[in-house]
């Protein structure tokens, strides 16, 4: 069980989770990364109109060229972002943008190696999003993780980056807002961190699918908006979580024109590109994007704070409001629990307690859990008292 969680955790807590919901059973799903709410009306009118027409051929492999302009006039106007229609591809989901980046820049072409037998390393920050160290060893690159703790704010910095690079570096893949800690990064920490990264000759690919879920007055810093570092990042972003979509699969990757060129190449050797179906339905999106942005995070800022107070109620922890994206992450020591691993924890609250979390081992920090306050209200509460009832049998 423990090798499986490695290799996809969210996906296998998930899949159990509704298993078990299928046999009748209620089931508290605290895992699941996705604001789950009904994708907006406009959405699916705009999809739907589409369908009617009947005229449903191969989609280009960049996207739409009106959904293109419209997701760069969307990350200008929100992120003070300078991006031209030509420089962003529509994806399937903002993973397979990641994918196809790092299928590029590690593979025997990839302009940052210098012949076609180098080994590309990669540096991740830790806790990171499941996926990013095994993309890179799927495309034969090596995984660099910095390691960042509690009680640094779970942020890296310039310093832990000079630490960690060696010459086979040559990409800084970032989170902001980060899976699975709710962090966000401010202007002056993203631009040092840029800043070194530039010194150190590395392209840095910035997942920024979270930038919608701030929940206080901080400001959300993309770090394509700093006009110096443009042509040494790569964008990635997602209708998913900002416009309710995640079924959709609409990814968007911002980044130079020539990068663009090579990414919808290798779409034309991949998906042949996104559904005409789910492009009309992102780019009715984008036309109401004020609105649903605005929907979406203030139903997942009622949902935090109904999660944090219980967690304080059922836990008497002080936990703090996270600041942006779905997730509290909680140490085991905190909660109280003894002599379990994260990954025996969250089988045995899942299998005992019918509340399904995700471990901290499948994010690079073991002894910890991810819990979703992305799902539905009635879940919250229930699921923490579940929780506090089973951690106290096992006391």
């Amino acid at each position: 069980m423990s090798n499986k969680l490695k290799a996809s955790a969210t996906v296998l807590i998930n899949t159990l989770a509704q298993s078990k919901k299928a046999a009748g059973i209620r089931v508290y799903n605290l895992s699941v990364g996705e604001p789950k709410m009904t994708t907006p009306e406009v959405v699916r009118e705009g999809a739907i109109k589409f369908i009617e027409v009947g005229d449903i051929p191969y989609p280009s492999p960049s996207g739409l060229n009106e959904l293109r302009s419209a997701a760069a006039s969307w990350m200008n106007q929100s992120y003070a972002t300078n991006y031209k229609s030509e420089e962003c591809i529509i994806t399937t989901g903002g993973k397979f943008a990641i994918y196809l980046m790092v299928q590029y820049l590690c593979g025997s072409n990839s302009p940052l190696k210098a012949n076609s037998t180098d080994k590309i390393s990669v540096i991740i920050q830790a806790p990171y999003w499941v996926s990013y160290p095994s993309i890179t060893k799927i495309m034969d690159a090596n995984p660099v993780i910095i390691n960042s703790t509690e009680a640094g704010g779970w942020k890296i910095t310039p310093e832990m980056l000079k630490a960690a690079y060696t010459p086979e570096c040559k990409i800084l893949m970032i989170n902001n807002g980060v899976n699975p800690t709710g962090i966000i990064y401010t202007r002056s920490e993203m631009k040092a961190l840029l800043t070194t990264a530039n010194e150190l000759g590395l392209l840095v690919i910035s997942d920024e699918v979270y930038s919608a879920l701030v929940y206080t007055d901080d400001e959300y810093v993309s770090c394509g908006s700093f006009p110096e570092y443009k042509d040494n990042v790569v964008v990635v972003q997602s209708a998913s979580k900002s416009f309710a979509m995640t079924g959709w699969r609409v990814g968007f990757l911002f980044a130079r024109k020539d990068l663009i060129d090579v990414m919808s190449a290798l779409t034309t050797q991949s998906t042949t590109g996104v559904s005409l179906i789910c492009q009309h339905g992102a780019l009715a999106a984008f036309r109401n994007a004020e609105q649903i942005n605005a929907w979406v995070r203030d139903t997942m800022k009622v949902r935090r704070d109904i999660f944090v107070d219980s967690f304080r109620k059922h836990f008497g922890i002080q936990l703090e409001y996270p600041k942006a994206t779905l997730y509290v992450f909680a140490s085991l020591a905190s909660l109280g629990v003894k002599n379990l691993s994260d990954e025996e924890f969250c089988i045995r609250a899942l299998e005992e307690a019918n509340v399904a979390t995700v471990p901290g081992s499948a994010f690079g920090q073991p002894g910890y859990v991810r819990f979703s306050y992305g799902a539905d209200e009635g879940d919250l509460d229930g699921g923490l008292e579940n929780l506090a009832k089973f951690i106290k049998s096992l006391n």
